[in-house]
């Protein structure tokens, strides 16, 4: 999906830079504008999309190491789950 927004995104930027610099005449639809903004916005979703696909498999491998050594018990503070010492 996040292909798909990359590809969309670039195609609706550069028909948007033509359309604002005149090199495409549109003549009196003006509504031709509004592609390079949402191409940036596409843009923008993409580069979202990907970070939290790379976030996703970044916590899926944290989870395949955790479940590969379950001996190993987690770092526990001696006060308590939060660290401060209130002991709950």
């Amino acid at each position: 999906m996040a292909r798909k927004l990359l590809v969309m995104a670039m195609v609706l930027l550069a028909l948007g830079v033509l359309v604002v610099t005149g090199v495409l005449p549109v003549g009196r639809a003006v509504g031709l504008y509004v592609t390079l903004p949402v191409g940036v916005v596409l843009l923008g979703m993409s580069l979202i999309w990907r970070m939290l696909e790379r976030e996703e498999e970044s916590a899926a491998g944290a989870a395949e190491t955790q479940a590969a050594s379950p001996d190993r018990a987690p770092d526990r503070s001696p006060g308590g789950g939060c660290g401060c010492g209130c002991g709950h």
